[in-house]
């Protein structure tokens, strides 16, 4: 396994088991200080429609790409297409009497087929299943720890990122290895010879269809998943599209 597929997990976001933790941010009225959750201070980072948030409960410790072609020639599969829909992974154990790691899986049906997608059996349906960490649960004391269940459901995270929207993902397959402690949940069945993903620190990025409809100042509309494009540098933030940015990707060889 590539070790900039494997997800570093702060400390805090680990020991984290109670949902609705707070930040401070701003006066309220009276100069009293209103309380803001960590969602909506991550969200204020950007003005358009996508909270990926939630994909950003955990932080990897890694080299990062200075450009999305230098990333692409070093993955196995890149694919461009629209947001399919959410659905439950797989949950598995952490220690003995802890709580479940839940997994939601996002489905991506492929629309730009650019690097390793014809020939991997997985991709065959034309949808690729990625596999992300869902976040802390809910401490529940009156059930076993092993019973409490994610803060966030699958459906929040369809109204953050919802369907159709336009994403590219530098995915790999899974290795069973790197689903730690033994599965407790499988979730949601896959169909035929597809097989769970998942993707690098840089290795998602989504459009956002407000900031498309502004592009306001040549202003970029795409938006990082697991890290903001930022981390990679200013290549990162010159396509202002994702057609823009599957253009640049063909121009640089990056076509099947």
């Amino acid at each position: 396994m590539h070790v900039n597929d494997v997800l570093v997990k702060k400390h805090l976001a680990a020991a984290l088991l109670i949902a609705g933790a707070t930040m401070v941010s701003g006066c309220g009225p009276g100069g009293t200080q209103a309380p803001v959750s960590a969602q909506e201070f991550l969200r204020s980072e950007r003005n358009g429609s996508l909270d990926v948030s939630l994909l950003r409960v955990s932080e990897s410790d890694y080299p990062a790409y200075d450009s999305p072609e230098a990333l692409a020639a070093a993955r196995p599969i890149v694919l461009a297409g629209v947001i399919d829909g959410w659905q439950q992974g797989p949950a598995t154990e952490t220690y003995a009497g802890g709580p479940l790691e839940y997994r939601v899986v996002l489905r991506i049906r492929i629309t730009e087929p650019l690097k390793g997608v014809k020939k991997t059996r997985s991709l065959a349906g034309g949808i690729a299943y990625v596999a992300w960490d869902q976040g802390a649960v809910v401490r529940d004391d009156s059930v076993p720890a092993d019973q409490w269940k994610p803060a966030k459901s699958v459906a929040d995270f369809e109204k953050a990122m919802p369907s159709g929207t336009k994403i590219l993902a530098y995915p790999r397959e899974l290795p069973q290895e790197a689903l730690t402690g033994a599965v407790r949940i499988p979730g949601a069945k896959l169909p035929g010879s597809a097989q769970l993903m998942l993707v690098p620190p840089q290795g998602l990025v989504l459009e956002d269809p407000v900031l498309a409809a502004q592009r306001s100042g040549g202003q970029t509309a795409l938006v990082g998943g697991r890290e903001p494009l930022s981390a990679g540098g200013n290549a990162w933030l010159q396509p202002r599209s994702m057609d823009e940015l599957i253009a640049r990707l063909k121009d640089h060889g990056i076509s099947e």
